[in-house]
């Protein structure tokens, strides 16, 4: 049985593409499946959004303009998977996905069923990448632009990333790499699990790292200010600089050399 999903596409006037809204087949179960690949051209330093998966999340990049998008969606029922869709918006400078929250159900309460995903992309290296809101763990290959990460329940992987401001809320151990500390430095913040951050030999920067349950690590050398305290740290990397604030962490904390 093949039944059309309710899946939206919205386009900036400078892209087209071609309709297809891709197959929802049922199982033997019960449930319900659907796959949706979508191809879309982005400008060098366009900003992308992936927002409210639930699942991983899966980044994969390249040196081409090309982004490519695979998600796999499954439901406890076609009703439920038309109520939460995933919705695409592309222009040659931005590309959101996200799902669309069933609101009315939050509110009538009861048994709604049930969505699950698998996103698998395939991005551009030069652009900017903000994930939140997301059920599963994610994997982040190398970015030249920003990465920012925010409530995320599971382990997340950067493989690298151009710079970065802001990672938090993050149910699961961090590991990123660092191209540069931009000026508004990196705040890490409420992370069930270790940190591992990678920069840059020379950076120099403020370093202050508190509520830490776990150690305190850094092949980076560093100047400690006051006392140090068990998971507290106050310090200066090289001549100081962009702060890095690092605080309520279930875990250890390692700064290393990229």
């Amino acid at each position: 049985m093949q039944i059309p999903i309710a899946f939206f596409l919205l386009l900036g006037s400078a892209l087209a593409l071609a309709p297809d809204h891709g197959q929802t087949r049922a199982t033997d179960s019960g449930e319900v499946t659907n796959q949706i690949n979508r191809t879309v051209t982005l400008a060098p330093g366009a900003d992308v959004k992936i927002q409210s998966i639930n699942g991983q999340v899966s980044v994969e990049t390249w040196d081409g303009d090309r982004a490519e998008i695979n998600i796999s969606v499954r439901a406890s029922d076609l009703v439920t998977m038309e109520r939460e869709p995933i919705i695409v918006e592309a222009t040659p400078n931005s590309l959101t996905i996200r799902r669309e929250e069933d609101k009315e159900g939050r509110r009538r309460g009861g048994d709604r069923g049930w969505v699950r995903h698998e996103a698998r992309l395939k991005l551009p290296k030069n652009v900017n990448l903000k994930v939140s809101s997301v059920n599963g763990k994610v994997d982040i290959g190398a970015i030249t632009g920003e990465v920012g990460v925010n409530s995320v329940n599971g382990g997340v992987v950067v493989a690298q990333a151009g710079t970065a401001t802001q990672l938090s809320s993050i149910n699961g151990g961090i590991s990123v790499s660092l191209l540069r500390l931009g000026e508004g430095g990196l705040r890490v913040h409420s992370v069930n699990g270790g940190v591992k951050i990678g920069l840059p030999s020379e950076t120099s920067a403020e370093i202050d790292v508190h509520s830490i349950n776990g150690g305190i690590k850094s092949d980076l050398p560093i100047t400690v200010i006051g006392e140090m305290k068990h998971g507290q740290l106050r310090g200066r990397v090289g001549d100081g600089g962009p702060q890095i604030t690092i605080t309520s962490v279930n875990g250890g904390v390692t700064l290393q050399r990229n």
